[in-house]
């Protein structure tokens, strides 16, 4: 401090070798010092390196030369050729160069706090000096106070912040890390695949907002860093079954599938008449996570029994609501098919019969007609034998082989040559 209190300044450090200089006659009587340029350029540095200033100086003879880092107060970095500051941080080389005539300092390890204005002053009267900047180059950083997660209710807005710090000031862009489009007002809203500017607003978000925002800082100065939010957008469960109806026969397996939209995700189970199905040796629940909020759950019955036929429900719920879905499981027989070659019930003409079919046949019967006739008046009528065979076969069950199946086709196939036979005989001997 001075004696009037104030701090000392640039100019007042190096008032006292002047004012000695002159009380003991011990200043140089030839031309004043000079600064030469170019020194003290400015320098830009990155974070790290090492930077010299160099101050070149003619008729220096007596006084000194100081260097001075313009703070509040000023620091006083080294005088003649002395180091006043930390020796791993600051090194001095005086006269050096073919004139013996150069200061350099060095400055070791450059850091942001480094930053600022540098002087090379000699003790004349009025100072003498020449002043350099040092810019330092910082990569960005992304402040950590960013969350990385945000999560909001289904409708509502919400704001992702990226705060990053870097020289020069940081530029920040979002995207999806699935690369889909940004939708800033509602799920089909104008949109972008890139945002630019530190806070990406969201307006009405949906469910298919939900995703890892990635943030990315850059200013030019390597590396860029990034940063992801991710964004959970909470709402109740939806349920949908697969399938309403599943059918099932006694001692098979039937499978019944819901699929849940849900966040967070849901506590599921299943419900038969209202009470709860557990897991047992032919009871299997299983799910599988298909998405960020999608997911299957399938119920599994082995070896079906009639106990297990009735109305089930898959049952979802979390924090935002509850929803079900219905699935029915209905019993079928073992003998339920269909078939395309089966005789409908009361007909005698087995499908696919044409009329070309019924004309060849009746003039292949018409040759025989006398020999036929008179084996039919002495047999009972043919269709009584064919309506017997129906009714042997309507008193069992439906055919459940190829083999019966085809003995029936071809019952039924000998069924047209007979009723024609007989209708030609009672027409031609009378009724």
């Amino acid at each position: 401090m001075l004696v009037d209190g104030t701090p000392p300044t640039s100019s007042s450090i190096l008032v006292l070798p002047t004012i000695l200089c002159h009380l003991f006659d011990a200043c140089s009587r030839g031309a004043p010092p000079t600064i030469q340029q170019p020194s003290m350029s400015s320098a830009v540095a990155l974070l790290g390196q090492d930077v010299d200033f160099t101050c070149i100086v003619n008729d220096l003879g007596s006084h000194m030369v100081a260097f001075v880092k313009a703070d509040s107060p000023p620091r006083l970095l080294s005088f003649d050729e002395k180091v006043f500051r930390r020796r791993n941080k600051y090194e001095l080389k005086p006269r050096i160069g073919d004139l013996h005539n150069e200061w350099v300092l060095t400055i070791k390890n450059v850091q942001e706090s480094d930053r600022g204005n540098y002087s090379c002053q000699i003790n004349t009267e009025p100072i003498t000096l020449s002043t350099g900047e040092l810019d330092v180059k910082v990569p960005p950083v992304v402040s950590r106070s960013t969350p990385a997660a945000v999560e909001v209710r289904e409708g509502n807005n919400v704001s992702l912040t990226c705060k990053a710090d870097g020289n020069p000031t940081p530029t920040v862009i979002w995207r999806r890390q699935d690369r889909q489009i940004i939708r800033y007002n509602g799920a089909t809203g104008f949109g972008a695949s890139v945002f630019h500017g530190p806070v990406l607003h969201l307006t009405k978000v949906s469910r298919k907002h939900m995703s890892e925002y990635l943030c990315v800082a850059s200013n030019g100065i390597p590396p860029d860093e990034s940063w992801t939010v991710k964004l959970l957008v909470t709402f109740p469960p939806l349920v949908q079954a697969q399938s309403e109806t599943v059918q099932a026969s006694v001692g098979s397996m039937a499978r019944m599938v819901c699929t849940t939209e849900a966040w967070p995700r849901p506590e599921m189970g299943w419900e038969k008449d209202g009470e709860p199905v557990y897991e047992s040796n032919n009871v299997a629940m299983t799910h599988t996570v298909s998405g960020q909020y999608h997911s299957v759950h399938i119920l599994e019955i082995r070896n079906v029994q009639s106990s297990h036929f009735g109305v089930y429900r898959c049952v979802a719920k979390n924090d935002n609501g509850i929803h079900h879905s219905q699935v029915t499981l209905n019993q079928i027989s073992h003998n339920h098919f269909t078939n395309s070659n089966l005789i409908p019930e009361g007909s005698g003409m087995p499908r696919g019969y044409s009329e070309d079919d019924e004309a060849d046949e009746e003039e292949d019967n018409l040759e025989n007609q006398k020999n036929d006739s008179e084996e039919e008046d002495s047999q009972s009528p043919p269709q009584l034998e064919f309506y017997s065979q129906a009714r042997r076969h309507e008193s069992r069950n439906a055919p459940t082989t190829r083999s019966e199946l085809r003995a029936i086709q071809v019952d039924s196939a000998s069924f047209p040559s007979l009723l024609l036979i007989t209708i030609i005989y009672f027409v031609y001997h009378g009724f």
